[in-house]
């Protein structure tokens, strides 16, 4: 609740969340792949919880007055996030295989390109103007 009484902009808000999300994904992320599972299912799988924990409390602390109803804003939201899972996946298969950097680094290098460009799809597409 703290989130709604943060008199800071959009962009701060937003990066306050996208932590929440963030931690939630790689914590999921990491287990997995600690337990000895393929990088990529624990990729989806983090990726998928953390989206779907980003899209309510966006909606909620930081675009509140999207151009769309929640359940339209929810299955774009998702389209667009399965557009950037994918990007994802071909940079984790990129660092990870080619350039062989750690699977946890190169799943927080992912992050932090998916949370820019995922901002910015948010600005373009769904707040209201």
């Amino acid at each position: 609740l703290w989130l709604k009484r943060l008199i800071y902009s959009a962009p701060l808000r937003y990066f306050a969340v996208a932590v929440s999300g963030f931690a939630v994904d790689f914590l999921i992320y990491a287990a997995i792949v600690a337990s000895g599972q393929s990088i990529y299912w624990a990729n989806a799988a983090g990726f998928c919880v953390g989206a779907a924990l980003n899209v309510v409390l966006i909606r909620h602390f930081v675009f509140i007055n999207s151009r769309y109803s929640l359940s339209k804003d929810i299955l774009l939201t998702m389209a667009a996030n399965g557009i950037m899972l994918l990007f994802g996946m071909l940079m984790l298969w990129l660092l990870v295989e080619h350039y062989l950097i750690s699977p946890y680094w190169a799943k927080l290098i992912i992050s932090g390109i998916t949370f820019v460009l995922n901002y910015f799809t948010r600005i373009i597409f769904f707040r209201r103007e």
